[in-house]
């Protein structure tokens, strides 16, 4: 992709991605002709239970609270699965094959798609894993449920999540900052976001860049946990 696009990395078990989803999904309303590249994420890179998760992380659902109340996005499903004690598992490479898949599948649709997946856990409070998802993603996309699942276990699949998995750590760095945008034209790289921030700051960000004042982050850069930054504008 060489042309003026953007870049979204998101995890699907980031819950601040869940919650900056509807301000990249206006982001790209706005641009319809900027494309989103979206690259998923390896926040929880070894799989595990909901259950194992709660018991490594004391206070989580305390957390997606704060999560809620900075953003203003409920994340009642993921809370409802933790307080009813329910068997889900997560695994980040496991989203992202699914991700890859429906992208390789139905491609066009990525922003859609992983804002599909991320709601299944943070707003249904699903395991992504099961075949009753599997067949309903793969409808909304017009897609054979067993077409995806042959996809997803396909070699030329797990190669391209991991190139993407390689491509979103590299333009990340040292700091994996959930969700990061990028404005990437001409050979420029511009960051948009890095971590959560609110819709006037990345379309303020966004202006900048376009007008080649862009905060053209260092990789390994990131937000503060409420949105902040410290970085500027500053003229090229």
């Amino acid at each position: 992709m060489n042309e003026t696009h953007f870049v979204y990395i998101a995890d699907v078990y980031c819950p601040w991605c869940y919650a900056f989803a509807p301000i990249m999904q206006k982001l790209a309303a706005e641009h319809p002709n900027i494309p989103v590249q979206v690259l998923g994420g390896n926040l929880i890179s070894d799989a595990i239970t909901l259950a194992e998760d709660v018991a490594n992380s004391p206070g989580l659902t305390d957390f997606w609270r704060e999560v809620e109340h900075a953003s203003g996005r409920s994340l009642a499903g993921a809370i409802a699965a933790v307080e009813q004690g329910r068997d889900i598992r997560l695994s980040s490479p496991g989203a992202d094959l699914v991700l890859t898949a429906l992208q390789r599948l139905a491609p066009g649709h990525g922003l859609d798609q992983i804002v599909a997946l991320e709601d299944v856990f943070y707003g249904q409070g699903q395991d992504l894993f099961t075949e009753e998802v599997f067949a309903a993603l793969a409808r909304r996309w017009s897609i054979k449920p067993e077409a995806l699942m042959s996809e997803m276990q396909s070699p030329a699949t797990e190669e391209a999540a991991q190139a993407a998995h390689d491509k979103a750590a590299a333009l990340m760095g040292e700091i994996g900052a959930y969700p990061s945008v990028f404005l990437v034209r001409e050979g420029k790289r511009d960051a948009v976001s890095r971590g959560y921030v609110h819709y006037e700051t990345v379309a303020a960000r966004l202006e900048d860049a376009m007008r080649d004042l862009g905060v053209d982050m260092e990789p390994g850069a990131a937000c503060s946990w409420h949105g902040g930054c410290t970085v500027g504008r500053h003229s090229r």
